[in-house]
């Protein structure tokens, strides 16, 4: 009988903001990687078991791995998910299974995971060439083959033996089609309007800009004499093209959740795939995050219009700022003066491209007057949806401190972008200056804005306007509440009612 690898996404709570079609986006790295197994290892069966997507709660879950009993068991995790990802790991141990942890959480945390004893590996970085090399060394037994893997950490003797960083792959086109068949593909967007039929794929990896906050751009970096630092790399076109064809036609996807880190970086790759679909007929929905400047560059190129005309109606801006000085502090590049063009350029010419604005609190010298005027500049900008997320600690970035792990992973809980996580955290006269703003502050600017929005001619961004006004209305709502009344949350995060069965 076959050794079975099982990568798992254990239950885990809903972001708020979330329709139930949309909670839970496809698991490409998961795929990707069993993809890479499944082609290289033939005596080894590979499955995906994503709970979230089955609606798959705690006790089913412990029943279905129990029953494969897998040889191993891979997970990644975000921060405000590792109490599940640590759960699921203690019950993949009792089931005598072999633990691989991995991604932007536990990857960046190896010392703290392994310390736990519920994980034999850490994966650090890209894991397609690093986890068929890491399971051909686990299953020789001897750990000095495990020496030879770079790209992870493990105990050797008490002792966390580190190998070192692994070279990233050179030409992601020559990755196998991630292994879709091995997931619930019907669930993903199923019964979702803005987003039906959702896949998650992936245009490039890592980026050129370094910002100070975010992690991604480090789990796709490269070393430079030891030193991480920022590397984009593109697939081709035309075998996008490839993916997206099966993706449509095979699976019958309807829309395309572009998960890089930043979708415009690259200044080529996405006019010319855009170019591919519209000549093949295949123009189908897309969101993607995006740099500003990029946009202005695309625009002035004929690219912009290209992208939109296959499908892209969707973007989302990290803005960060209102003001040049906090930019710098975050080493981001991009300025108000291109947000604001770039969003005017939208709003004029592609008013039914939906757009949201991340914006960050939580910088030394913050107060609650400056809240409000973050708060009041959003609502001068052509948005149709600001977002204000605290300056979280994440591991990997250089706000982390090993003194915030928690070996229970409750803390992490905090780690959910939203506002108020924690009655008296350090934020919190911040967090309700930006809360009773939402709540109380309605000049005439907001009310025109809001009036455009939920008449908007444009259905799609119409019923956007609507659930998100009133999603975020009773999240604040419920905040205030629980200020007014001294009472302490765990998170904005929903657990759905599914979660425990």
């Amino acid at each position: 009988m076959k050794d079975l690898f099982l990568f798992v996404r254990p239950p885990r709570p809903v972001w708020p903001f979330n329709g139930p079609g949309s909670s839970f986006w496809p698991p490409l790295a998961f795929a990707s990687m069993a993809a890479a197994l499944r082609e290289s290892i033939h005596d080894l069966q590979v499955a995906i078991l994503d709970a979230p997507a089955l609606q798959m709660g705690w006790r089913s879950l412990e029943a279905e791995v129990r029953h494969l009993q897998p040889a191993f068991v891979g997970i990644g995790e975000e921060a405000v998910s590792c109490v599940e990802g640590l759960r699921l790991a203690a019950l993949a141990k009792s089931c005598g299974a072999r633990v691989i942890g991995g991604g932007c959480f536990f990857g960046h945390v190896a010392v703290e995971a392994l310390g736990t004893g519920l994980f034999d590996v850490i994966v650090q970085g890209e894991g397609e060439a690093t986890i068929v090399e890491l399971v051909a060394a686990l299953r020789s037994m001897e750990k000095r083959d495990l020496r030879q893997v770079a790209g992870i950490s493990f105990l050797e003797d008490d002792a966390v033996i580190r190998t070192p960083p692994r070279r990233l792959l050179p030409d992601l086109d020559r990755l196998p089609f991630p292994a879709y068949d091995l997931l619930p593909v019907e669930r993903y967007g199923q019964g979702s309007v803005n987003h039906p039929g959702l896949a998650a794929i992936e245009l490039s990896r890592g980026c050129f800009g370094s910002c100070s906050f975010c992690v991604l751009w480090r789990q796709m970096g490269r070393f430079q004499d030891s030193r991480l630092v920022p590397q984009l790399r593109a697939k081709t076109p035309e075998r996008l093209l490839e993916k997206i064809r099966i993706l449509v036609r095979k699976y019958g996807r309807r829309y395309l959740g572009w998960v890089d880190p930043c979708f415009n970086a690259h200044p080529e790759t996405p006019a010319r795939l855009a170019e591919l679909l519209l000549k093949e007929n295949l123009a189908v929905g897309q969101s993607a995050w995006v740099r500003a400047d990029g946009i202005l560059r695309d625009a002035a190129s004929g690219a912009l219009a290209a992208c939109v005309r296959a499908g892209l109606n969707e973007v989302y801006l990290g803005i960060e700022r209102p003001d040049s000085d906090s930019l710098r502090l975050l080493q981001k590049t991009v300025g108000p003066n291109e947000v604001r063009e770039c969003l005017r350029i939208l709003a004029r010419d592609y008013p039914h491209v939906f757009t949201l604005g991340s914006f960050i609190y939580g910088l030394p010298g913050d107060t609650p007057k400056e809240m409000r005027a973050i708060y009041q500049r959003s609502l001068e900008l052509d948005l149709d949806k600001a977002v204000f997320i605290p300056l979280t600690p994440l591991p990997g970035t250089p706000f982390w401190q090993p003194e915030l792990w928690d070996p229970t992973g409750q803390r992490f809980r905090s780690f959910d972008f939203l506002p108020g996580s924690s009655l008296n955290g350090q934020w919190s006269s911040l967090e309700w200056a930006l809360i009773t703003s939402f709540v109380f502050d309605w000049r005439p600017l907001r009310l025109r804005r809001y009036f455009q929005a939920f008449f908007n001619q444009d259905a799609r961004k119409r019923r956007i306007a609507w659930r998100l006004f009133t999603r975020s209305l009773g999240l604040d709502v419920r905040r205030t509440f629980e200020i007014v009344c001294r009472r302490g949350r765990a998170g904005g995060m929903q657990f759905p009612a599914w979660y425990n069965h």
